[in-house]
C-alpha cells in the first residue's frame, strides 16, 4: 500500500519522533526519505498494510505516523527500527540513540546535547522538542517544543536550575 501524506492524518494519529544528529543537510534529506519511503510502502502487521506517513523536519526530526485504523504490531516495529539501523549506517549519523536531549538554540537551529551537556548548560529556560510526543497534533500545536521547566526535561538538569 503507498505511503500517505501527514496531512492526510488526524491530530489523534500515533506517531514515532526520531531525532537525526547531525541534521541532515539536502542530499542526505532525500536519502533518507528515499528509504523510508520504500520502507512505508510495504510496511505489514500479520500481512494487513500499515497505512502510515513521515515528515522530515528542520533536517533534525523524522516523524513517522500511523492512520488511526492500522494495527501495529511488536515485529512491524521492529521492523521500522531495523529500517532506521540501516540508515544512521548509511548517512552516519545518530537516529535510535535515546541518551540525546534536542534542544533549538537562541539562532534557532535545533541540535543534540548529550544528557551530560544538557545538564552542565541548559537552565529552566532553555527550549526542548519532546521527542517522546506520542500524537501528530502535540507535534503540529508545537506543545513538543517548549522550555525545560515544563517538560519532562526539568529533571535532568542540574540541582538548583
Amino acid at each position: 500500500m503507498p505511503r500517505i501524506e501527514i496531512d492526510t492524518l488526524p491530530d489523534t494519529a500515533r506517531v514515532w519522533i526520531f531525532g537525526i544528529s547531525p541534521s541532515l543537510e539536502a542530499g542526505r534529506q532525500q536519502r533518507l526519505l528515499a528509504s523510508i519511503d520504500g520502507f512505508l510502502e510495504n510496511w505489514a502487521a500479520h500481512g494487513q498494510p500499515i497505512r502510515a506517513a513521515r515528515h522530515l523536519q528542520e533536517g533534525s526530526f523524522l516523524i513517522i505516523g500511523v492512520d488511526e485504523a492500522a494495527e501495529t504490531s511488536g515485529c512491524s516495529i521492529d521492523k521500522m527500527f531495523g529500517t532506521l539501523r540501516q540508515a544512521e549506517d548509511a548517512l552516519g549519523v545518530s537516529i535510535l540513540d535515546s541518551g540525546r536531549v534536542f534542544v533549538r538554540h537562541g539562532d534557532g537551529r535545533p541540535e543534540a546535547l548529550t544528557r551530560a551537556d544538557f545538564r552542565q548548560n541548559a537552565d529552566a529556560h532553555t527550549i526542548v522538542f519532546d521527542t517522546n510526543a506520542d500524537q501528530l497534533g502535540r507535534i503540529r500545536s508545537g506543545e513538543w517544543e517548549k522550555p525545560a521547566a515544563e517538560s519532562w526535561h526539568r529533571g535532568l538538569l542540574a540541582a538548583g536550575v
